[in-house]
């Protein structure tokens, strides 16, 4: 699945091919998923600038993005 990285003030995004945007923010044992729109400000980044820590969070929601063929059900599952 198609997919783009995303930052702004301090929040991470992804966009997935089918327009869905998901967002992770720090909380204080891990991140905080939700859908969200895209803020204007937004910078694409690569998955290298993401840290460490969220890449296998958003390495998982491309799997299920994939393996649902674009449909994610609930983003927070």
């Amino acid at each position: 699945m198609q997919a783009t990285l995303y930052t702004d003030d301090g929040a991470y995004f992804i966009r997935l091919g089918n327009g869905l945007v998901i967002r992770w923010c720090r909380a204080e044992e891990g991140w905080n998923k939700s859908r969200t729109e895209l803020p204007g400000g937004a910078r694409q980044i690569d998955f290298a600038d993401l840290p460490e820590a969220l890449r296998e969070e958003v390495l998982a929601v491309l799997a299920r993005a994939t393996a649902m063929q674009g449909g994610m059900g609930g983003a927070n599952n």
